[in-house]
C-alpha cells in the first residue's frame, strides 16, 4: 500500500485587509500557489492547474498589497480551487481581533 503525506503550508501570514471589508484573514504563498483563509475558518488552496498560473500570480500580488484579495476571489475566480485544506494541514494564524472601531454590517 503506497503512504499518502499531508502537505504541510508554511505559516500563514495576517492579511492586512486595507479596506477593513475583507472575507479574507490570511494567506501562506507556496511556489506553485497560494492558501486563503477566510473569515469562517475555511482553508482553500488556489494552484497554477486551478485556477491558473495568471489568477495565481494576481493572487499573490493582492495578497502582498493587503487589499482587494477577496473581491478578486469573489468576482474572478469564484469555487475553482485546487482543495480545501482541513485544519491539521495548515499552521493556523491567530485571530485576535483587529484594533479598528469600523464594524461590517453587510452580514447582519
Amino acid at each position: 500500500m503506497e503512504a499518502v503525506t499531508a502537505l504541510r503550508m508554511p505559516p500563514f501570514h495576517r492579511y492586512r485587509n486595507e479596506s477593513g471589508h475583507s472575507g479574507v484573514v490570511g494567506y501562506s504563498i507556496v511556489p506553485d500557489g497560494i492558501a486563503v483563509q477566510f473569515v469562517d475558518g475555511n482553508v482553500y488552496l488556489y494552484t497554477y492547474d486551478v485556477p491558473g498560473r495568471r489568477h495565481v500570480g494576481r493572487m499573490k500580488a493582492l495578497a502582498r498589497e493587503g487589499r482587494g484579495l477577496g473581491t478578486y476571489i469573489g468576482r474572478h475566480v469564484g469555487n475553482r480551487f485546487a482543495t480545501r485544506l482541513g485544519r491539521d494541514e495548515i499552521i493556523p494564524i491567530s485571530l485576535r481581533p483587529q484594533s479598528s472601531t469600523r464594524q461590517n454590517t453587510a452580514f447582519r
